[in-house]
Protein backbone atom coordinates (compact mmCIF):
# COMPACT_ATOMS: atom_id res chain seq x y z
CA UNK A 1 0.00 0.00 0.00
CA UNK A 2 2.71 2.17 0.28
CA UNK A 3 1.71 3.18 4.06
CA UNK A 4 4.43 2.43 7.02
CA UNK A 5 2.91 -0.07 9.09
CA UNK A 6 2.46 -0.33 12.61
CA UNK A 7 5.33 -1.36 13.73
CA UNK A 8 7.07 0.92 11.51
CA UNK A 9 5.33 3.53 13.39
CA UNK A 10 6.24 2.64 16.75
CA UNK A 11 9.52 2.80 16.36
CA UNK A 12 9.14 6.71 14.60
CA UNK A 13 7.50 7.48 17.93
CA UNK A 14 9.96 6.26 20.20
CA UNK A 15 12.90 7.59 18.25
CA UNK A 16 11.10 11.01 18.17
CA UNK A 17 10.38 10.71 21.76
CA UNK A 18 14.14 9.57 22.67
CA UNK A 19 15.39 12.71 21.12
CA UNK A 20 13.02 15.19 22.49
CA UNK A 21 14.15 14.02 25.55
CA UNK A 22 17.72 14.83 25.24
CA UNK A 23 16.72 17.92 24.24
CA UNK A 24 15.05 18.37 27.40
CA UNK A 25 17.46 17.11 29.49
CA UNK A 26 20.55 18.33 27.45
CA UNK A 27 22.19 19.97 30.56
CA UNK A 28 22.43 17.12 32.25
CA UNK A 29 23.09 15.02 29.59
CA UNK A 30 26.52 16.38 28.73
CA UNK A 31 27.64 17.14 32.45
CA UNK A 32 31.03 15.64 32.71
CA UNK A 33 32.05 14.31 36.49
CA UNK A 34 33.65 16.77 38.72
CA UNK A 35 36.32 14.08 39.46
CA UNK A 36 37.17 13.81 35.71
CA UNK A 37 38.20 17.48 35.69
CA UNK A 38 40.21 17.97 38.71
CA UNK A 39 42.01 14.89 37.53
CA UNK A 40 42.98 16.21 34.22
CA UNK A 41 45.82 18.91 34.27
CA UNK A 42 47.33 19.82 30.96
CA UNK A 43 50.05 22.49 29.19
CA UNK A 44 46.68 24.22 28.20
CA UNK A 45 45.82 25.54 31.92
CA UNK A 46 49.73 25.44 32.88
CA UNK A 47 50.46 28.21 30.71
CA UNK A 48 47.14 30.39 31.93
CA UNK A 49 48.05 34.08 31.44
CA UNK A 50 46.59 36.35 34.15
CA UNK A 51 44.96 39.79 32.88
CA UNK A 52 47.24 43.18 34.11
CA UNK A 53 46.44 45.48 36.65
CA UNK A 54 45.51 49.06 35.52
CA UNK A 55 49.04 49.98 36.77
CA UNK A 56 50.68 47.03 34.56
CA UNK A 57 48.69 48.18 31.81
CA UNK A 58 50.11 51.33 31.97
CA UNK A 59 53.97 50.19 31.72
CA UNK A 60 52.61 48.79 28.32
CA UNK A 61 52.78 52.01 26.99
CA UNK A 62 55.96 53.02 24.70
CA UNK A 63 55.65 56.92 26.27
CA UNK A 64 56.90 58.08 29.93
CA UNK A 65 54.58 57.95 31.97
CA UNK A 66 52.42 55.98 30.49
CA UNK A 67 49.03 55.08 31.96
CA UNK A 68 45.61 52.93 31.35
CA UNK A 69 44.40 56.37 29.63
CA UNK A 70 46.96 56.08 27.19
CA UNK A 71 46.74 52.48 26.44
CA UNK A 72 43.17 52.79 25.52
CA UNK A 73 43.51 55.72 23.40
CA UNK A 74 46.25 53.88 21.35
CA UNK A 75 43.60 51.33 21.27
CA UNK A 76 40.97 53.49 20.13
CA UNK A 77 43.48 55.59 17.64
CA UNK A 78 44.57 52.13 15.83
CA UNK A 79 40.88 51.00 15.92
CA UNK A 80 39.52 54.45 13.70
CA UNK A 81 42.92 54.05 11.33
CA UNK A 82 41.91 50.65 10.48
CA UNK A 83 38.24 51.57 9.89
CA UNK A 84 40.09 54.76 7.53
CA UNK A 85 42.41 52.13 5.57
CA UNK A 86 38.97 49.39 5.46
CA UNK A 87 40.32 47.28 7.55
CA UNK A 88 43.08 45.49 5.27
CA UNK A 89 44.59 42.05 5.51
CA UNK A 90 41.77 40.40 6.56
CA UNK A 91 41.01 37.07 5.63
CA UNK A 92 36.88 36.74 4.84
CA UNK A 93 34.55 34.15 5.75
CA UNK A 94 31.33 32.60 5.11
CA UNK A 95 28.43 33.91 7.84
CA UNK A 96 24.98 34.06 8.71
CA UNK A 97 22.28 36.27 8.71
CA UNK A 98 23.19 38.96 6.81
CA UNK A 99 26.76 39.50 8.76
CA UNK A 100 30.10 40.37 7.27
CA UNK A 101 32.87 38.00 9.04
CA UNK A 102 36.65 38.11 8.65
CA UNK A 103 40.17 37.12 10.78
CA UNK A 104 43.26 37.64 11.07
CA UNK A 105 46.75 35.97 12.80
CA UNK A 106 47.77 38.68 15.51
CA UNK A 107 51.49 36.67 15.58
CA UNK A 108 51.88 37.45 19.44
CA UNK A 109 52.16 33.43 20.50
CA UNK A 110 48.77 33.78 21.62
CA UNK A 111 47.08 31.10 18.79
CA UNK A 112 43.79 32.36 18.83
CA UNK A 113 42.36 34.53 15.84
CA UNK A 114 41.18 38.33 16.32
CA UNK A 115 37.79 38.05 15.02
CA UNK A 116 35.87 40.50 12.91
CA UNK A 117 32.42 40.71 12.13
CA UNK A 118 29.62 43.74 10.91
CA UNK A 119 26.25 43.96 10.44
CA UNK A 120 23.83 46.93 9.89
CA UNK A 121 21.36 48.11 12.38
CA UNK A 122 18.20 49.84 12.08
CA UNK A 123 19.26 52.84 14.80
CA UNK A 124 21.74 55.83 15.16
CA UNK A 125 25.09 54.91 16.35
CA UNK A 126 24.61 56.30 20.02
CA UNK A 127 21.50 53.97 20.07
CA UNK A 128 23.43 51.16 19.32
CA UNK A 129 25.97 51.94 21.89
CA UNK A 130 23.67 51.96 24.42
CA UNK A 131 22.51 48.98 23.59
CA UNK A 132 26.12 47.17 23.68
CA UNK A 133 26.79 49.10 26.75
CA UNK A 134 23.95 49.11 29.22
CA UNK A 135 20.90 46.72 27.52
CA UNK A 136 22.95 43.56 27.30
CA UNK A 137 19.61 41.40 28.71
CA UNK A 138 17.77 42.98 25.64
CA UNK A 139 20.33 40.61 22.90
CA UNK A 140 22.09 38.32 25.11
CA UNK A 141 20.04 35.02 27.03
CA UNK A 142 23.17 34.03 28.37
CA UNK A 143 24.07 37.41 30.65
CA UNK A 144 22.82 36.74 34.41
CA UNK A 145 24.56 39.62 36.19
CA UNK A 146 26.68 42.54 36.19
CA UNK A 147 28.04 45.55 38.07
CA UNK A 148 30.70 48.38 38.17
CA UNK A 149 33.31 48.00 40.30
CA UNK A 150 34.83 51.00 39.83
CA UNK A 151 33.95 54.47 37.58
CA UNK A 152 36.69 56.09 37.00
CA UNK A 153 35.28 58.68 34.53
CA UNK A 154 32.21 59.31 32.58
CA UNK A 155 33.12 57.00 30.11
CA UNK A 156 35.34 54.34 31.44
CA UNK A 157 34.80 52.10 34.14
CA UNK A 158 35.91 48.77 35.51
CA UNK A 159 32.93 46.29 34.29
CA UNK A 160 32.06 42.87 35.95
CA UNK A 161 29.38 40.45 34.03
CA UNK A 162 29.00 37.32 34.07
CA UNK A 163 27.78 35.17 31.39
CA UNK A 164 25.90 31.75 31.56
CA UNK A 165 26.79 28.39 29.51
CA UNK A 166 25.81 25.01 28.26
CA UNK A 167 26.94 22.10 30.47
CA UNK A 168 29.52 20.91 31.09
CA UNK A 169 30.65 24.33 30.51
CA UNK A 170 31.04 26.62 33.64
CA UNK A 171 29.26 30.26 33.91
CA UNK A 172 31.99 32.39 33.31
CA UNK A 173 32.52 35.64 34.85
CA UNK A 174 34.64 38.65 32.94
CA UNK A 175 36.45 41.47 34.55
CA UNK A 176 37.36 44.35 31.99
CA UNK A 177 38.27 47.59 31.64
CA UNK A 178 35.88 49.88 29.79
CA UNK A 179 35.82 52.83 27.75
CA UNK A 180 33.53 54.74 24.71
CA UNK A 181 33.00 57.48 23.00
CA UNK A 182 30.02 59.37 21.02
CA UNK A 183 32.22 62.50 19.85
CA UNK A 184 33.76 61.02 16.96
CA UNK A 185 34.00 62.72 13.38
CA UNK A 186 31.48 61.84 11.44
CA UNK A 187 29.28 60.30 14.20
CA UNK A 188 30.77 57.85 14.88
CA UNK A 189 30.47 56.03 18.58
CA UNK A 190 33.33 53.31 19.97
CA UNK A 191 33.90 51.08 22.73
CA UNK A 192 36.96 48.98 23.51
CA UNK A 193 37.51 47.08 26.37
CA UNK A 194 39.76 44.61 27.59
CA UNK A 195 40.20 42.34 30.73
CA UNK A 196 41.91 43.81 33.72
CA UNK A 197 42.56 42.29 37.20
CA UNK A 198 41.36 44.59 40.26
CA UNK A 199 41.18 43.89 44.00
CA UNK A 200 37.52 44.58 44.24
CA UNK A 201 36.03 42.29 41.55
CA UNK A 202 35.99 38.61 43.56
CA UNK A 203 34.75 36.14 41.80
CA UNK A 204 31.64 35.81 40.67
CA UNK A 205 30.75 32.71 38.09
CA UNK A 206 32.72 29.46 38.27
CA UNK A 207 35.58 30.30 35.65
CA UNK A 208 36.84 33.78 34.83
CA UNK A 209 37.50 34.15 31.03
CA UNK A 210 40.08 36.45 29.62
CA UNK A 211 38.92 39.79 27.06
CA UNK A 212 42.11 39.92 25.26
CA UNK A 213 40.38 42.53 22.80
CA UNK A 214 36.79 44.16 22.16
CA UNK A 215 36.41 47.08 20.15
CA UNK A 216 33.01 47.95 18.98
CA UNK A 217 33.38 50.73 16.11
CA UNK A 218 29.82 52.05 15.22
CA UNK A 219 29.03 54.48 12.08
CA UNK A 220 26.53 55.88 10.67
CA UNK A 221 25.60 54.79 7.35
CA UNK A 222 22.28 57.01 6.65
CA UNK A 223 18.50 56.68 7.02
CA UNK A 224 19.09 56.97 10.59
CA UNK A 225 20.90 53.56 10.46
CA UNK A 226 24.45 52.23 12.28
CA UNK A 227 27.03 49.80 10.80
CA UNK A 228 28.04 48.05 13.99
CA UNK A 229 31.75 46.08 13.93
CA UNK A 230 32.43 44.08 16.35
CA UNK A 231 36.43 43.04 16.76
CA UNK A 232 37.05 40.21 19.11
CA UNK A 233 39.31 38.06 20.67
CA UNK A 234 38.22 36.25 24.21
CA UNK A 235 39.22 32.93 26.23
CA UNK A 236 36.87 31.84 27.04
CA UNK A 237 39.02 28.87 29.18
CA UNK A 238 37.62 25.38 28.46
CA UNK A 239 38.18 25.14 24.41
CA UNK A 240 41.03 24.02 21.91
CA UNK A 241 42.65 26.17 19.74
CA UNK A 242 40.71 24.57 16.38
CA UNK A 243 37.44 25.06 18.24
CA UNK A 244 38.24 28.96 17.98
CA UNK A 245 39.31 28.95 14.62
CA UNK A 246 36.11 26.92 13.53
CA UNK A 247 33.55 27.70 15.80
CA UNK A 248 34.21 31.48 17.79
CA UNK A 249 33.77 33.70 14.78
CA UNK A 250 30.06 32.18 13.97
CA UNK A 251 29.58 32.73 17.50
CA UNK A 252 30.49 36.35 17.36
CA UNK A 253 28.42 36.79 13.71
CA UNK A 254 25.52 35.56 15.96
CA UNK A 255 25.96 38.45 19.27
CA UNK A 256 26.26 40.96 16.22
CA UNK A 257 22.89 39.65 14.69
CA UNK A 258 21.18 39.51 18.25
CA UNK A 259 22.07 42.56 18.42
CA UNK A 260 20.76 43.57 15.33
CA UNK A 261 17.88 42.04 15.69
CA UNK A 262 16.31 43.53 19.04
CA UNK A 263 15.97 47.02 17.59
CA UNK A 264 13.80 45.08 14.70
CA UNK A 265 9.84 46.60 15.79
CA UNK A 266 7.39 43.66 16.80
CA UNK A 267 4.60 43.04 13.75
CA UNK A 268 1.18 44.05 15.21
CA UNK A 269 -1.68 42.13 14.05
CA UNK A 270 -4.93 43.01 12.64
CA UNK A 271 -5.83 45.02 9.40
CA UNK A 272 -3.58 47.62 8.22
CA UNK A 273 -5.19 51.39 8.82
CA UNK A 274 -4.39 54.78 7.10
CA UNK A 275 -3.61 57.49 9.20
Amino acid sequence: TGKPDQKDLSENLAATQGLAHMIMECNKLFEVPHEMVTQSRNSYVDAEVHPPTLDELGKQVDEEGGNYQMYLENLMQNLQKEAKEKFKGWVTCSSIENTELAYKKVGDGNPLRLWKTSVEVEAPPSVVLNRVLRERHLWDEDFLQWKVVESLDKQTEVYQYVLNSMAPHPVRDFVVLRTWRTDLPKGMCMLVAISVEHEEASLMGAVRAIVIDSQYLIEPCGSGKARLTHICRIDLKGHSPEWYNKGFGHLCAAEVARIRNSFQPLIAEGPETKI
